[in-house]
Parts: structure tokens; C-alpha cells; sequence
């Protein structure tokens, strides 16, 4: 009765051994993983990079050793994945994901705005400046006045401003009061 022949279960060998027939130099294969990135492919652990698929076929195994029947632990390799970052950034994505987003109401929003725009004047009225001139003079600091004044001599009608805001649009200029 002849022998039952195994297929060995080493990366890159694919050959039928007999367990009679298999010693330390019966088998040569590669100790690392294949890879395949873009039209790029190779071997970890011999650190070649071919393109044409034949020619990864062709390239020669790094290591030898005897034949075996069982494949690679692949639980080492899963611990190693479970402990890298790719998991832990996709737990902490997903844990994200899970946080609920409270939307709020049109109202809710507009009340918001109004009260920002309140305090947004109520602080530039705080920080309005004095700039004074080279001739000694105050500068008005409304919009698209900028007249030079002695503050002795200012009355109610010497300036004329925008209480508006400018608009630029397209080739459009216009203020917007």
C-alpha cells in the first residue's frame, strides 16, 4: 500500500510530500506574508516587488525547512490586529457614531443668533477706540464716514454713516441699509 501523499501548507512551496520523504531541507518556502498593494506584489519577508503576477509566482522562496500539513497559526496574527490602532480608532469611531446629535428647532436657533448679535454690539460699543490723527484730530469711526473732527466742535449732523453692513457681491458694491 503506498503512502497518501500531503499537500504542504507552506507559503509559496504548493508541493505533495510524503511524510518518509520529508526532512529539514525538503521544503522551501517563505517565512512571511504575500502582499498586494496597488499593481505591486511581494513577499514580507524577502522583501522583493514584482508587477506581472507571473513573475510573483516565480520568485524564489527565502527559506527552508521541512514540509507540513497544517497551516500557519493564524491566531497570532489576529492578536496582533486586535491590539493595533486601526481597531481601537474604529471602536472610538463607532462610540462617536453612538453619541446622539440634539437638532434644534428653527426658533431655538434664531433666539440663540439674536441674543450672539445683541452681545456681539454691546461689545463693540465697549471697544470702540479713539483714533487720533497726525493733526491732532479724532477720526469717526463709522461705517463709510471716517471724517477727521474736533471733539469741541462735533454736533449731531457733522456725520454721516451706514448703519448697515457692505456688500460685496459678484461685481456688485453696495451697503446694505
Amino acid at each position: 500500500m503506498s503512502e497518501e501523499l500531503k499537500a504542504c501548507k507552506n507559503a509559496g512551496c504548493r508541493k505533495k510530500f510524503s511524510d518518509s520523504e520529508n526532512h529539514d531541507q525538503a521544503c522551501k518556502h517563505h517565512t512571511g506574508k504575500p502582499m498586494f498593494h496597488d499593481l505591486r506584489k511581494g513577499w514580507t519577508c524577502c522583501n522583493k516587488i514584482v508587477y506581472d503576477w507571473d513573475e510573483f509566482e516565480k520568485i524564489e522562496p527565502c527559506a527552508v525547512g521541512s514540509h507540513s500539513d497544517k497551516k500557519a497559526d493564524a491566531g497570532q496574527n489576529q492578536d496582533a490586529f486586535y491590539k493595533s490602532g486601526t481597531v481601537s480608532n474604529a471602536a472610538k469611531a463607532i462610540e462617536k457614531e453612538n453619541n446622539v446629535v440634539v437638532v434644534k428647532s428653527i426658533n431655538d436657533y434664531n433666539q440663540e443668533q439674536e441674543v450672539k448679535k445683541k452681545a456681539d454690539e454691546e461689545q463693540k460699543q465697549q471697544e470702540r477706540k479713539l483714533f487720533y490723527t497726525k493733526n491732532g484730530l479724532l477720526k469717526c469711526v463709522h461705517k463709510g464716514c471716517l471724517k477727521e473732527f474736533d471733539p469741541e466742535k462735533n454736533d449731531e449732523g457733522a456725520c454721516q454713516y451706514h448703519i448697515g453692513e457692505p456688500v460685496f457681491h459678484d461685481v456688485k458694491k453696495y451697503w446694505s441699509c
